[in-house]
């Protein structure tokens, strides 16, 4: 890899050497400039990371030169050094963004060398973050594109539909036939990126079905009716629909994440309402699903909600969602115990998940027990998933002969 580049800026010819011959010796490529004209000419023609200008020049300062810079090289990142006198007109240059950070005239070598490593660690990060968000903007662009596709589809069927319902009941038969098949194709295509998920992440398989368990029977106990347990049902079952868009890098990642791939993990609530946007049925599920990260003290996402103005449904999915994971071995970090777990969610009652909601669930772990203890449990309950046999027959029949269905074959 090449050396960083840096531009030193400054009036007086000895300290434009003194820095010269001090920032080589520790590695760095070095231009010089006696004044801001002759920077700008540079910084046109060679790729700086680094400029270090003094503030007190003639014809133009430090400040004047850095407005300049921002406009024609953006990424590179500015060091103005500065005496006391000017302190004030340098904090004001830091806020308004014209400066990364100032040198107080006289300032010590080894200060100088350690605020501009720091800058440059800060310039990769800008660079990596900017390619990171470019890989999520095409990894975006393929989901919309797979999603634009199939809803052309829709819409071309149903313009044939509307126009098929206006002749005899032969024709009628026709359109019913046209309808279902316009079903079964969208709803295939939910049961393949459903599959998709499962095979895409090792760590997470059987994630969705334990916590679609889990959900159905705190909302029994939190006394939710027939519709809204329905709703809660589909919302479980896909409620991590939307990470088939984050990339494999992030999804398996080993260690911690940084705070740009944390962002793209947090968008995949989003993602999966917007992939269940065609389907009627599922208007609310997609509602649960978008809120299902929210925190009950308001500091979640997407959309910052809190208390009972999150869906009780959302909050439900809060709370199992985050004990099976912690429950689960992930890349990062060895499953914990189920008493842990559950202190995990004590811990974080109020703030995080809803008391009501970590109290429902507390009973029903006594009442029907905990998958990863006894996984024969699962098989037990299997029937639960009944509810979906007619409209999502597809997913159904998958989920119970626990593989994937023969048409299987989404390119993601």
């Amino acid at each position: 890899m090449s050396a960083y580049t840096i531009l030193v800026v400054d009036d007086e010819p000895d300290i434009i050497d003194f820095l010269k011959e001090t920032l080589e010796v520790d590695g760095y490529r070095v231009y010089s400039a006696l004044h801001g004209a002759g920077a700008l000419k540079l910084i046109q023609q060679k790729t700086i990371d680094v400029i270090l200008s003094d503030n007190r020049m003639p014809e133009m300062s430090g400040i004047e030169l850095f407005e300049q810079v921002r406009k024609v090289s953006p990424e590179t990142i500015r060091i103005l050094m500065t005496g006391y006198a000017d302190l004030s007109v340098a904090i004001e240059s830091i806020n308004r963004g014209w400066v990364y950070k100032f040198l107080t005239k006289p300032f010590k070598v080894e200060e100088m060398l350690v605020s501009i490593r720091r800058a440059i660690e800060f310039h990769e990060i800008v660079k990596q973050k900017k390619a990171l968000e470019e890989e999520i903007i095409h990894q975006k662009a393929d989901l919309v594109k797979i999603v634009e596709e199939r809803t052309n589809e829709l819409r071309d069927l149903t313009r044939e539909l509307e126009r098929k319902n206006r002749r005899t009941t032969q024709q009628k038969n026709e359109i019913r036939r046209l309808y279902n098949q316009l079903q079964r194709s969208y709803l295939g295509t939910i049961t393949s990126l459903y599959f998709a998920l499962e095979a895409k992440d090792q760590y997470t398989r059987g994630h969705s079905e334990r916590v679609f368990h889990y959900s159905l029977h705190v909302g029994r106990i939190l006394g939710l009716n027939q519709q809204e347990l329905t709703h809660l049902k589909y919302a479980a079952l896909l409620h991590d629909l939307g990470k088939i868009g984050i990339p494999d890098s992030i999804l398996r990642k080993s260690e911690q994440l940084t705070e740009e791939e944390y962002q793209v993990i947090k968008g995949h609530s989003v993602v999966g309402a917007t992939i269940l946007d065609p389907i009627p049925f599922l208007k609310r599920a997609k509602e649960i699903i978008r809120h299902h990260h929210e925190h009950f003290n308001g500091t979640g996402y997407p959309d910052g909600q809190r208390g009972d103005n999150i869906d009780i449904q959302s909050r439900v999915i809060t709370v199992t969602d985050a004990f099976d994971a912690m429950r689960s071995d992930r890349p990062y970090r060895k499953a914990l115990c189920r008493d842990a777990a559950m202190a995990e969610l004590r811990k974080h009652v109020g703030a995080q998940f809803c008391p009501q909601c970590v109290d429902a669930f507390d009973k029903v772990l006594d009442e029907i027990g905990d998958f990863y203890d006894d996984p024969d449990l699962i098989e037990k309950y299997r029937n639960e998933l009944r509810f979906m046999e007619d409209e999502m027959r597809g997913l159904y029949d998958s989920i119970i002969l626990s593989q994937p269905p023969k048409e299987f074959a989404l390119d993601i």
